[in-house]
């Protein structure tokens, strides 16, 4: 298998040659990949020493990691200048190639037309000055990016008709559990197209590559022009399109690990070497594949907030492909296939573990890449590792894993007092997850001060890191308040300082032109407050409510990743304040806040009858106008509602935990033995009522933090979706 060096480090081509440069593999060493393991300089230095359009990309992939890992606005500037170079760089050899097809130094592939690696990266540029797009604080940026995707999207789907193009031609096979689907192609039972088997035999890719052993390809004298005319803007449909990627994605549904093997056994390695075995076709191919799977899980994650703007590009997303094809590219030992990989642990540990309504494992298979495929997962950790032995980004991910799976101590552990990246990005993303563990784990100083030097090196939040560091202030004064009050007193001075400093640092940063949803919401807490103390005439401190970072911890998915014993802590901050005189006349909003709260911790207790009892008496039997208002929490109301379904998902009887998860309590077992249609028919029912709750959360009218709450409701539809077409069948 080539090396990403081949691509990227090789010297510039005569502008005759369009594949001359990729042909000539001649480097060993890979420039672009060194910032995944945390040599920005060295990358920077060697792409430094060609100019072709493959240094070009190196370049602008080089800062859209370094932009998309610390979100800074003048680093994303960059990339975006970066990756606008590339993509006219790319398109002005594509057409070059195109016109200089018959020439004698240029490779030509027998699959794709002359140029396509050149369209391939004006793809890849596209889709990350997109992504750098939807970052930035402008909205008119904003909007181009999605024209962006669109575009990429169409160029990528005149990639997969040349592949399907040439397997059809060929009558070619690959296997079951390869990248493209044989019995797909030639039954195509999913398309309205013919049905019938084909009459002729298939041959293998080896025979329809070997020239020995075939006549010439007419895929080699296709035109790129021709390929692209039957794919324009207006002609794009889901139907035609999805029947395509349908071929680019893993045949296989069970890539299990198997016992004694090494690191890449829980990867797919049955596609015939053959049919991409030169480096401009792997390039290619494994390209694509990455590409389409950034971004059909990109859309797919858009939450409920924001779907209009899909109406912009005119197509929807398919998280469970997408997934498929980055797996795919996750193979590639390149460039490509470690930004597969980091995306894949990325979505896994963070998106994922975010939510709560997930697939259940698969029996026989707990790899299914429909839930949180644990083992593959460490295997491709593994791999990474390997290979980056340096880097701390992986050692990153390797602690979000952990804390995924309610490590949450050694996930600390991993990151805390080790060794540190010289890529301040990196480094900035350690000390931030550092921040969060120790929030989950109720140490409050270390909480306190990781936020403060969050907020030293890096500016996308301040507001945020100010007001986490200040709240783990206020627990630490109301548990000195009685046995230690010149303690708390300390404290509660440090909690007012940070508090008074988070307003200052709201609104610098936009997203889609409008302030980031923490910022606001931090204001508006403040604001609530002050005019709480202010009304009842005290300090400012003991006019703050229900535990801050018991919020905290809800928002940043810290119940489902708690040890017991912290679940345990949580409960008794959250009893602090119905411990008080006033809190009686606390107003409904305030006191749905501590019932949401204790309903989440005690669900994720797995006491479920207890979570739903408590969310119906206390938030959902109200009117949901009565939530509105003027620094009111009006949050708490629609996250009932999710709360609700999640309940229900985690109640039925096949539901099987992913991880290490909490025991049922025997309170909450059904000791009745029923039969399997009756219990099937009550897991039905109960996916039924989880439906429905999610729909109302899905419709709900704009509110507080709503885009982190949507992005649960988009797993959730998602994974009963998947459900009802398993149990339809």
């Amino acid at each position: 298998m080539f090396r990403v060096g081949s691509w990227l480090y090789s010297k510039a081509a005569p502008s005759n040659a369009s594949t001359q440069s990729l042909d000539a593999v001649v480097e060993s060493q890979d420039p672009a990949a060194y910032i995944m393991d945390d040599d920005v300089d060295s990358a920077e230095r060697d792409l430094e020493k060609g100019d072709s359009s493959f240094h070009k990309l190196g370049k602008g992939i080089v800062t859209f990691v370094r932009a998309t890992l610390g979100l800074e606005q003048d680093i994303m500037r960059q990339a975006a200048t970066r990756l606008a170079e590339a993509e006219t760089s790319a398109y002005n050899d594509q057409y070059k190639a195109h016109h200089n097809a018959n020439a004698v130094n240029a490779y030509h592939s027998s699959i794709y037309a002359p140029g396509t690696e050149y369209l391939l990266c004006q793809c890849m540029a596209q889709l990350m000055a997109a992504l750098v797009g939807v970052l930035s604080e402008s909205l008119s940026e904003s909007i181009k990016a999605f024209y962006k995707l669109r575009k990429a999207y169409i160029a990528l789907d005149s990639i997969a008709q040349m592949e399907e193009k040439y397997l059809k031609e060929n009558n070619l096979s690959l296997g079951v559990d390869s990248r493209f689907d044989s019995a797909d192609i030639m039954l195509n039972t999913n398309s309205t197209e013919g049905s019938a088997v084909p009459s002729q035999p298939t041959r293998t890719a080896a025979e329809a590559v070997n020239p020995s052993l075939q006549g010439a390809d007419s895929a080699s004298k296709v035109s790129l022009s021709k390929s692209m005319s039957t794919t324009n803007l207006e002609d794009v449909t889901n139907e035609s399109t999805q029947r395509r990627l349908s071929r680019l994605t893993l045949g296989s549904e069970t890539d299990v690990t198997k016992e004694g093997e090494g690191p890449q056994s829980n990867l797919n390695t049955n596609e015939d070497p053959d049919l991409f075995s030169h480096p401009v076709d792997h390039f290619i191919h494994s390209g694509t594949s990455l590409c389409f799977g950034l971004l059909l899980l990109f859309i797919s994650m858009v939450p409920p907030a924001l779907n209009r703007i899909l109406y912009i590009i005119g197509f929807r997303g398919d998280r469970s492909r997408g997934l498929r094809l980055l797996w795919q590219a996750s193979r590639s030992h390149t460039l490509t296939g470690a930004i597969a990989a980091l995306t894949l642990l990325a979505f896994y540990n963070s998106f994922v573990r975010a939510a709560d309504i997930l697939p259940d494992p698969v029996e026989g298979n707990e790899e299914d890449i429909e839930g949180y495929p644990m083992r593959r997962l460490e295997n491709l950790l593994i791999d990474m590792r390997a290979r980056f032995p340096h880097s701390q980004l992986w050692v990153l991910e390797e602690s979000r894993m952990r804390g995924a799976n309610r490590e949450v101590e050694e996930a600390m552990r991993l990151i805390h007092g080790g060794k540190k990246s010289p890529l301040k990005q990196v480094q900035a993303l350690h000390v931030f997850e550092r921040s969060i563990d120790a929030m989950h784990l109720h140490e409050y100083e270390l909480c306190s001060q990781s936020f403060i030097e969050c907020s030293e090196l890096n500016s996308w939040s301040r507001a945020l890191y100010f007001y986490i560091a200040a709240a783990a202030q206020v627990e630490l004064y109301r548990r000195h308040l009685k046995d230690s009050p010149e303690t708390a007193k300390k404290h509660a001075k440090k909690a007012e300082e940070l508090f008074r400093m988070a307003p200052s640092q709201a609104g610098k940063k936009k997203f889609l032109a409008r302030q980031l949803p923490f910022d606001v919401f931090v204001t508006r807490k403040i604001t609530k407050w002050d005019a709480r103390a202010k009304e009842r005439n005290i300090p400012f401190i003991d006019a703050i409510g229900v535990s801050p970072i018991e919020e905290m911890n809800f928002f940043w998915n810290g119940h489902s990743r708690m040890p017991d014993d912290q679940l345990e802590v949580a409960l008794q901050n959250l009893a602090w304040s119905e411990s008080n005189e006033t809190w009686a006349s606390e107003p409904l909003d305030e006191q749905a806040v501590l019932a949401l709260l204790r309903a989440s911790l005690l669900r994720a207790q797995r006491k479920h009858s207890e979570a739903r009892d408590i969310l119906k008496s206390q938030i959902l039997c109200h009117d949901r106008t009565l939530f509105k208002g003027s620094n009111r929490d009006d949050w708490t109301c629609p996250s009932a509602h999710y709360e609700m379904a999640a309940n229900l998902w985690m109640e039925r009887h096949c539901y099987r935990p992913i991880g290490r998860a909490t025991a049922v309590p025997a309170s909450e077992k059904n000791h009745q033995v029923k039969d399997e249609a009756t219990r099937m028919a009550e897991d039905e029912q109960k996916v039924q009522e989880c439906k429905e709750w999610l729909e109302k959360v899905y419709k709900w009218e704009a509110y507080e933090l709503d885009a982190r709450i949507g992005l649960k409701v988009t797993t959730a539809q998602e994974t009963i979706t998947k459900w009802e077409e398993a149990h339809a069948k």
